[in-house]
């Protein structure tokens, strides 16, 4: 029986429709991902109507240039500027249309991601494979690390991490346990591989995450913790290590209900009601958590809602 992590669901939604998509694809796909210095040389000396030996002038040979252009050879900083100089190119202009490549660049990661994660939210293997197929054609500068998500995500969405090479789990495993200062972005990453660790590991790695943010008063950080909260009090459930849920309880206690958080605070006392169950064997706690399960129903999730029955049944 296979429980959604629930941060994966919840909160990393962007929203494209499908028309949007294909747009950003093509996007991807035409536009190189890269722009070189000696790209945005070859784009001015055009503006200009000059050949390549009118641009070079005296201040690098006709032939180097010529290479510079195909990015071939490193021109250097010297040279460069006395090139701009040469041809009336201020240097800051020169300086500030590459660095506004090196934001498309940024914009093009940005997009990918989102297209990653909202496949992933949408559960579709089919998409995720699109946009890896895209991104294998293209130049980014973090290609591999993009690829290396892509792929886990499909393993994890497949339910089979056998998919996976153990070095690739073990790089994903190794990129998150070395984040020492946790953002949203690293909260997000951990909580959606959270199934890549063994228990052990999971308590070690939740523990010092939840600690170091727990009083953070951002909510979208709330909403992640209260996450990884649940994902543990699954797998600990799972586990039958019941005795390891308390702590979590209190942790998520921490944190005042709000609107933004309502459904993970709704979420935690059905869990907890399972753990306190098989402490004393009092029926009432299986009531509440029937209760909230309903609740979960009539709001709209019956999948959720079914896979929390699933796991209520199996610890009865």
């Amino acid at each position: 029986m296979f429980l959604p992590l629930f941060l994966t669901i919840y909160l990393v939604y962007f929203g494209y429709n499908e028309k949007e998509r294909n747009v950003i694809f093509d996007s991807l796909k035409l536009e190189g991902i890269k722009m070189t210095i000696g790209e945005l040389l070859k784009d001015y000396r055009i503006s200009q109507k000059k050949t390549q030996k009118q641009w070079a002038k005296d201040v690098i040979s006709p032939s180097f240039y010529a290479k510079v252009e195909k990015n071939l050879s490193r021109i250097s900083a010297e040279d460069l500027i006395e090139l701009l100089h040469s041809n009336q190119i201020p240097v800051i202009d020169f300086f500030s249309k590459l660095n506004q490549k090196d934001k498309s660049i940024n914009q093009q990661e940005l997009e990918i991601n989102r297209l990653i994660n909202e496949a992933y939210y949408q559960n579709s293997k089919k998409e995720l494979q699109q946009i890896r197929d895209v991104v294998a054609e293209g130049e980014l500068p973090n290609k591999n690390d993009e690829l290396l998500l892509i792929d886990a995500y499909i393993a994890v969405i497949s339910k089979d991490l056998t998919m996976l090479d153990k070095e690739v789990i073990d790089r994903m495993k190794e990129k998150v346990f070395n984040i020492s200062n946790f953002d949203e972005d690293g909260l997000i990453m951990y909580c959606n591989f959270m199934s890549f660790y063994d228990l052990n590991s999971n308590l070690l790695l939740s523990k010092r995450i939840i600690k170091q943010l727990v009083g953070s008063s951002s909510v979208r950080i709330q909403e992640k913790i209260l996450a990884i909260i649940i994902n543990m009090l699954i797998f600990c459930i799972r586990n039958k290590r019941f005795e390891e849920t308390e702590v979590f309880v209190n942790y998520a206690d921490q944190i005042k209900t709000k609107p933004e958080v309502f459904f993970y605070k709704l979420l935690i006392p059905a869990f907890y009601n399972i753990v306190k169950y098989q402490n004393n064997h009092d029926k009432k706690y299986l009531d509440e958590t029937e209760i909230i399960i309903k609740s979960i129903k009539l709001a709209g999730m019956p999948d959720y809602g079914k896979e929390l029955e699933e796991l209520l049944v199996a610890n009865k």
